[in-house]
């Protein structure tokens, strides 16, 4: 047609259908440029909501381990104060505390929370956090930041509680922590020998840094759990809104 409309001198239709074509090409363009960005888009949305879907699915799993933990220490720092309460009674014996040394204090601590954020870090050292909208990325970096805070606190007050475990071991067998059974005769003999003053000294600062340790770690855990509860219901409610 073009040729033809030049062959015949006709130039403003020539012009017409050039500039027609032309036209064509570029609605073509667009078309297939909107279709691209509404892939996209739609591909970045299905990125997004699996995302989120992740998110809460460890952030649920770790409200079960949080509330499993701090119901664990509440337990172990009530046991605690009972042996507390024990050895400030003004009728305390050496048999008291060696009761409570030997047979009912447990060693082992209870604090070391494992948190899921494999889902956030992931996010993170990809760089794809952006992905998320700003409130959920401030809430989540929030939440971080008390999982590494409990972590570091954690691996302190641990630190100085089995610095003191271990000053205890060197003078009295613990039970369950790799020493001789509370019932073995070495055992019998190395307790007939202990001293009024000396094991309330030894027992008394291994109490008092078991209690400052659980208590840190209870206070923490509670603050992340409600950090984390509060995220939980704002991000249904965003994802879910209410039908009008």
């Amino acid at each position: 047609m073009r040729y033809k409309l030049a062959a015949e001198n006709r130039v403003a239709k020539y012009l017409r259908y050039s500039l027609g074509e032309i036209m064509l090409v570029v609605i073509g363009i667009l078309i297939a440029l909107q279709v691209n960005i509404w892939n996209e888009n739609r591909k970045q949305s299905i990125q997004k909501n699996l995302l989120i879907q992740s998110i809460v699915s460890d952030l649920k799993l770790d409200t079960l381990m949080l509330n499993q933990t701090l119901r664990i220490l509440k337990e172990d720092t009530t046991q605690v104060f009972g042996f507390i309460n024990r050895m400030s009674d003004s009728k305390v014996t050496i048999d008291t505390l060696v009761q409570i040394a030997r047979f009912e204090f447990d060693p082992r601590l209870h604090v070391n929370a494992t948190f899921n954020d494999n889902t956030f870090t992931s996010l993170l050292s990809t760089g794809s956090l952006n992905i998320l909208n700003k409130w959920m990325q401030d809430e989540l970096l929030q939440i971080n930041e008390l999982h590494d805070a409990n972590i570091s606190r954690t691996q302190l007050n641990s630190g100085a509680y089995v610095s003191q475990v271990t000053a205890f071991a060197r003078k009295y067998p613990l039970p369950d922590y790799g020493n001789i059974s509370p019932h073995s005769k070495l055992a019998d003999a190395i307790w007939q020998k202990a001293e009024f003053e000396e094991l309330g000294v030894y027992l008394n600062a291994l109490l008092s840094i078991r209690n400052v340790t659980n208590l840190y770690a209870i206070n923490q855990l509670n603050e992340i759990l409600n950090e984390t509860n509060e995220f939980l219901v704002r991000i249904n409610n965003d994802t879910n809104p209410p039908k009008q």
